[in-house]
């Protein structure tokens, strides 16, 4: 994994720069085993930033995989999507099947602010930390010639 170079690019965030970042859209591959450097990833519970296309910002606290050799935090597609159902399930319906981006974390505090309804949006991109890069894996082929 070579690292991003944010530099010239458009950052959300005021604040450093955490984690490279993998959204795992395969079911079959849960990486419990860093895909970088092939050592044991642990679990990691976070906030994560996620915005949706309808001009929404949501902070989600989010159990998710974390390699700390690589500083890799990979979050599985479908656990995300599930969770985005049941939150706009009840209040807002249109909502479910927009497009969204995962943009980065905030602190822990932060986060409970926001739960509290305390965070605008201008305080939540002031304590946003966007990602580092965004990475992209492939899952080797599980089967053998005969």
């Amino acid at each position: 994994m070579s690292p991003g170079k944010r530099q010239g690019k458009t950052r959300l965030g005021k604040q450093p720069p955490r984690h490279y970042f993998f959204l795992n859209p395969y079911q079959d591959a849960r990486f419990t085993s860093c895909p970088n450097c092939g050592g044991k990833t642990k679990q990691r519970k976070l906030p994560l930033v996620i915005h949706l296309e309808a001009p929404v910002l949501l902070n989600l606290n989010k159990t998710c995989r974390y390699c700390p050799f690589c500083d890799l935090l990979i979050a599985h597609q479908d656990e995300l999507e599930a969770h985005l159902v049941g939150i706009f399930l009840e209040r807002e319906p249109e909502m479910i099947g927009n497009d969204y981006l995962v943009v980065g974390t905030v602190d822990r505090p932060v986060w409970q602010r926001g739960n509290r309804g305390d965070l605008s949006v201008q305080e939540m991109l002031d304590n946003l930390h966007d990602f580092k890069d965004y990475l992209r894996f492939e899952p080797a082929p599980r089967w053998a010639p005969p």
